[in-house]
């Protein structure tokens, strides 16, 4: 077993890697030893943020009670719930939207404006039904943890929701019963010195939480990052090479926002940032990449050619999903990896079902290639 394999099923094993949750403090622990074991000294970065308790979540009508996850950003109901009558699409109620397992609606922020709509037309609810490609439940992110809609939001696996499509025109009960509490999380934050400390550095980021075990979704990137940082640590370049890898990713990039705000001044002068995105060396996956000008989206290009990597590019400038779109808010220079693949926010996202070992060796090397090129 290789190295990469190795650090992605340690991830995989520690658990469900929600943000300031158990699995995701262990993670913190276990990069920082991974780090200097390679010799990069790491230590973590706490931050703090609204974490969601759930008491209860689910859906009941007749005989049945069908268990269900909140969106992190909805509104609550109280032990009692909601009831109402369940409506296909719109209407007063209760709504429900079902969506196929290959939908890109289901997962983009526009969804937003889609449940005001759906509040003007008198909705009290809503719920998704939403799932991986055998129909288990995958999750949304929540692009509005600090700032939640006052509308009750339910996601429900495809396997769990015949029941529910068919009681549409019935009376219902949705319960979202739970609270927001302050919690601490932790990033991960190192340096490797450059040859040239009055030169502009360079930081290499990735997040570390997810939903569920995220094998393929974040481990191929943690892997990567882990692995280059002992690569340059032993062949440092001009430039300093700062390391980030942040929580809060499925809560709309928390951990990252504020590493920047701890960077100040200093996060409009860093020379460029790699980014190592979702799906890194997953199987099946939709492989991206973006960068913000020319120079680097050639840079990327050169190097995911050399390597053999096929992904399709977002326009230069547009940084696509994922925390290169923060250091876009900024106007920072950056080059992002992202993607998706079939169990993306499900909790079949495995090393065994979704990592490709080639294409992650091969993702390994062209991401040294460009930091590599950036720290010169």
């Amino acid at each position: 077993m290789n190295d990469a394999e190795r650090r992605i099923r340690d991830y995989e094993e520690m658990g469900v890697h929600r943000s300031g949750r158990e699995a995701d403090q262990s993670t913190t622990h276990w990069m920082i030893e991974e780090l200097r074991q390679v010799g990069v000294d790491a230590e973590s970065q706490t931050w703090r943020f609204p974490r969601v308790e759930i008491h209860d979540a689910s859906i009941r009508f007749g005989g049945w009670d069908i268990p269900a996850v909140p969106t992190y950003d909805c509104a609550f109901t109280d032990h009692r719930g909601l009831t109402g009558v369940l409506r296909r699409d719109s209407g007063p109620g209760i709504v429900v939207w079902e969506f196929a397992h290959d939908d890109q609606d289901r997962m983009a922020a526009g969804i937003y404006s889609s449940f005001e709509l759906a509040r003007q037309d008198g909705a009290e609810g809503v719920i998704l039904v939403m799932g991986d490609p055998d129909g288990e439940i995958v999750l949304r992110n929540a692009e509005r943890p600090l700032d939640p809609i006052d509308l009750p939001v339910l996601q429900v696996a495809p396997n769990h929701a015949g029941p529910l499509l068919d009681a549409a025109g019935s009376e219902i009960t949705m319960i979202v019963d739970g609270g927001r509490v302050d919690a601490p999380a932790d990033n991960v934050v190192a340096s490797i010195p450059g040859a040239d400390p009055d030169a502009a550095p360079v930081v290499l980021m990735t997040p570390k939480s997810g939903w569920f075990t995220c094998a393929a979704e974040r481990g191929g990137g943690i892997a990567v990052w882990l692995d280059v940082a002992g690569r340059i640590a032993a062949e440092p370049g001009r430039r300093t090479l700062n390391l980030v890898a942040s929580s809060g990713h499925e809560l709309h990039h928390l951990g990252l926002d504020h590493y920047i705000r701890e960077l100040g001044d200093a996060a409009h002068e860093v020379h460029a940032w790699m980014h190592l995105g979702a799906s890194i060396g997953s199987r099946n996956g939709q492989a991206r990449y973006a960068a913000s000008d020319d120079e680097l989206f050639n840079l990327a290009s050169d190097a995911l050619n050399a390597h053999g990597i096929e992904r399709q590019a977002f326009p230069v400038g547009n940084s696509g999903f994922g925390e290169a779109r923060n250091i876009g808010e900024i106007g920072g220079r950056f080059v992002s990896l992202l993607g998706g693949h079939p169990y993306f926010h499900s909790p079949q996202d495995t090393y065994d079902r979704c990592v490709d070992p080639e294409s992650l060796s091969k993702h390994t090397d062209a991401v040294e290639t460009i930091v590599r090129a950036l720290i010169a």
